[in-house]
């Protein structure tokens, strides 16, 4: 995805924003031009764009992180005979969420096994030798790149797709990657530095599962659920006040119809005209300064589907455009009471989401 400001609207989630959905495309080379587009953007190969756009409609984790894993790069990274009882072991003792039922040899089973290892956030086993565990550590930093690169491409195959539930269970991954804890999963705390698991499990067992809930407390509760002295709950409430805490309100403001055209008794348009609906969508975060998580001010995107799945609306941006709030007059194609489901999250924090639906009328 690019990273400069792009206001025009898009057809695809590839840029900043993209605009309200489109029929699918009935010419073939359209398509086939877009695709196009895409491979030469993230400079994937014809096999690798083959496997993600064959990822079907209503895709889960599994599917979505199983298909980018074929991407062809990845056999550069071949599994060796050092390594093989190591990612036995992740595969057959270890509580990792998707198992490979086949004999594991090939270079995607070792991207998709190290990856669903690395979330688990138990550690590697210790199955390997010190020089291959090393040989394996440093070829994980360019294994994530690429991981990376086919996931944002498969998001923008998605876009022109018109898939929208597709689009956030990619980005659903994405943000669990980047993060290195499953979304929904109640680890985020694992994502504070100097909490592990018996601090976290000690923090469940009093309510607490959610970086929100612990920045809720004051220093002393803090210092005295994690047996830590002064400053630490101080400085702990510090940095968590950067954590992001967004907020999303959808306002449908009136029913346009294209000029000449008038409303049967019924309320609907006359003619094929898609019934299109004038919104407007503010986008605003509820931190006292921008937010700042592992230094960085983070990237959100707005993804707003329809009841059919389709994609309606996509916007991406940095958080700082959020800053007075950020909002969007947009026009949508929705159905008379429809119901869309609307989502903002941080693009590579688990733990930010905020989802809401709302009815059209």
């Amino acid at each position: 995805m690019d990273r400069h400001e792009n206001t025009t609207c898009k057809s695809h989630p590839g840029t900043q924003s993209a605009g309200p959905s489109k029929p699918v495309h009935s010419n073939n080379k359209d398509m086939e031009s877009e695709i196009h587009g895409i491979q030469l953007r993230y400079k994937l190969s014809p096999v690798t764009m083959k496997a993600l756009c064959s990822v079907s409609q209503a895709p889960d984790r599994r599917e979505v992180l199983y298909k980018s894993c074929l991407a062809s790069e990845f056999r550069s990274f071949p599994l060796k005979q050092a390594e093989k009882s190591l990612f036995r072991e992740i595969n057959d003792h270890t509580a990792i969420p998707y198992t490979i039922k086949e004999v594991i040899a090939q270079p995607w089973h070792k991207v998709f096994l190290l990856v669903q290892i690395d979330l688990l956030r138990t550690g590697w086993p210790r199955k390997i030798a010190a020089p291959a565990r090393k040989d394996l550590y440093h070829e994980r930093g360019r294994i994530y790149a690429l991981l990376d690169r086919t996931l944002r491409c498969l998001i923008d195959i998605m876009g022109i797709r018109r898939n929208g539930s597709g689009i956030n269970v990619v980005l659903d991954v994405l943000r669990s990657v980047k993060s290195g804890v499953w979304e929904g999963a109640d680890q985020e705390l694992l994502m504070i530095d100097g909490i592990g698991a018996v601090k976290m499990e000690k923090l469940s067992r009093s309510g607490i599962r959610s970086i929100h809930q612990l920045a809720g407390l004051d220093f002393c509760s803090i210092e005295r659920l994690m047996s830590r002295n002064p400053p630490y709950g101080h400085n702990l409430l510090q940095k968590l006040a950067g954590f992001p805490k967004l907020s999303c309100q959808f306002d449908s403001i009136k029913r346009h119809l294209p000029a000449g055209k008038f409303s049967h008794d019924d309320g609907q348009p006359v003619g094929e005209h898609p019934l299109l609906w004038i919104c407007r969508i503010v986008l605003a975060y509820d931190n006292p300064q921008v937010p700042l998580w592992n230094k960085v001010n983070p990237w959100v995107t707005l993804v707003l589907v329809g009841e059919d799945g389709r994609l309606v609306w996509f916007w991406r941006g940095s958080v700082n455009k959020l800053t007075e709030h950020k909002e969007l007059i947009v026009g949508l194609e929705l159905g008379q009471g429809e119901k869309v489901g609307i989502r903002l999250a941080c693009e590579e924090i688990v733990g930010t989401m905020v989802h809401s639906f709302h009815q059209i009328s």
